[in-house]
């Protein structure tokens, strides 16, 4: 008696089948996320000041403390708001706009640089799926022509890769919602920091 093949959720492996033809020369192959590709945020839009100039920011030790501040996912859009308000109002006010801008241009810094690094880890976890999903495919045709009596090692390995899987692809909406929470955190933070531009005392 044949044993029964392990049943595989096809549309979650068509996912890793190779692109061929026009769509291929589109699109990213190795990016698995509904959310559009943004590799880097500009300042354009995030930002509703002056360009940031990096020379404004380095060297500055009070600067690159808040900007890091702010910028981790750990503190919340309100606590940093907090933060920005009280530097705008410590700032001498010829110099206000200029170190806000700087604050800013740093933050977004320090957000693409962690971007950067989620968006290469998705394209590297995408990567190990589609070769768990190669081998699964390999195993399921290995399986069906093994004989009876030695197909068990092979279904219980075949059956673990298939949990092991599903069990990342349940973890692919979590990291693929990182990039896109933290541009949304760049859009808050400038908007604050925007919003200070230009007051009087």
């Amino acid at each position: 008696m044949r044993t029964p093949t392990c049943t595989f959720p096809i549309a979650a492996l068509a996912l890793f089948l190779p692109l061929s033809g026009p769509a291929a020369a589109q699109e990213d192959s190795d990016w698995p996320c509904i959310q559009r590709l943004v590799p880097r945020i500009s300042p354009a839009q995030v930002w509703g000041g002056p360009a940031p100039n990096p020379e404004e920011w380095q060297g500055d030790a009070e600067i690159s403390r808040l900007a890091s501040q702010i910028a981790a996912r750990r503190l919340s859009v309100g606590e940093a708001e907090e933060l920005i308000d009280a530097f705008a109002t410590a700032q001498d006010r010829s110099k206000r706009d200029d170190r806000l801008t700087a604050l800013f241009g740093r933050t977004l810094e320090i957000i693409n640089a962690d971007r950067a690094s989620i968006i290469a880890g998705i394209k590297r976890f995408t990567e190990r799926q589609r070769q768990m999903a190669e081998r699964i495919r390999e195993n399921r045709v290995a399986l069906d022509e093994t004989e009876a009596d030695e197909r068990e090692d092979l279904s219980e390995t075949l059956q673990w890769d298939i949990r092991i899987f599903n069990e990342r692809e349940q973890a692919l909406n979590y990291l693929c919602e990182q990039p896109v929470l933290l541009e949304q955190r760049a859009f808050s933070l400038g908007s604050t920091i925007t919003s200070r531009l230009g007051e009087s005392d």
